[in-house]
């Protein structure tokens, strides 16, 4: 799968796409798991530069070696090795189980990073309030609890970039900020909150006078339009997850 036909496609069949993979995952019988890495790898490569498929790896690779390692010593069954290991001894039993479990979250942890990283997070939200359209009620709740999600988001960068400002200008009026101590990290972390805060204040006015009101039916505007190539990935997810679910 070509990373430019992944990101093509509209991201309510992405995040259709990642659900239904993320449902096969979880349930697929334990000899059926390893099969989904495939569609999971692929769409990972899809959307993940080099540096974040270093960082995928690395951390299905910790999570699956704990899961299998645990799981042989806290799963009851025939154990190897000596008997004057005692209770230290690991069953094979749990780690066949452990491992199952193992893969199971390298491809949910696949599905979540490329879902991630290729679905913007208004596009996600808006997504998620189309999955219940037709429930008012409903949509206005995923709305309240999508909404400072996205905002979160979005205001990170900014964050961010704020603090680097208040220690540069500190760093110009009273020099590096290691040699003053923690008394002065203090002084650093208060301007910050206080710039923070500022911004909110902008933030809360500009939605307020653009008509926002938490009890009211808004939603997130995009036009979307699906095409022949999203059925295809829609149909890719249902045939992931039959397999498993029919047993």
């Amino acid at each position: 799968m070509s990373g430019a036909w992944w990101t093509a496609r509209d991201p309510r069949a992405r995040l259709l796409f990642a659900l239904l993979l993320t449902a096969a995952a979880l349930a697929a019988p334990a000899d059926r798991v390893a099969w989904l890495l495939l569609p999971a790898g692929a769409v990972a490569l899809a959307s993940l530069d080099a540096a974040g498929l270093r960082r995928l790896v690395r951390a299905v690779v910790v999570l699956a070696l704990f899961t299998a390692v645990a799981n042989a010593f806290l799963v009851a069954g025939p154990r190897l090795g000596p008997g004057w290991l005692g209770p230290f001894r690991p069953g094979m039993d749990g780690f066949l189980l452990g491992a199952a479990q193992g893969l199971r979250l390298a491809v949910l942890a696949a599905a979540a990073a490329a879902l991630v990283a290729s679905t913007a997070a208004l596009d996600l939200a808006a997504s998620l309030e189309w999955g219940v359209r037709h429930r008012p009620g409903l949509r206005q709740r995923v709305h309240a609890l999508v909404f400072p999600g996205v905002l979160a988001l979005g205001l990170a960068g900014a964050l961010a970039a704020e603090a680097a400002r208040v220690r540069e200008v500190d760093r110009l009026r009273a020099g590096p900020l290691r040699a003053r101590g923690l008394r002065a990290l203090g002084g650093l972390l208060g301007a910050w909150f206080a710039a923070v805060v500022e911004r909110a204040e902008r933030l809360a006015a500009v939605l307020t006078r653009r008509g926002y009101r938490p009890d009211r039916p808004l939603g997130f505007p995009r036009v979307y339009r699906l095409g022949p190539g999203d059925g295809l990935l829609v149909l890719a997810g249902v045939l992931c997850f039959l397999p498993g679910s029919l047993g």
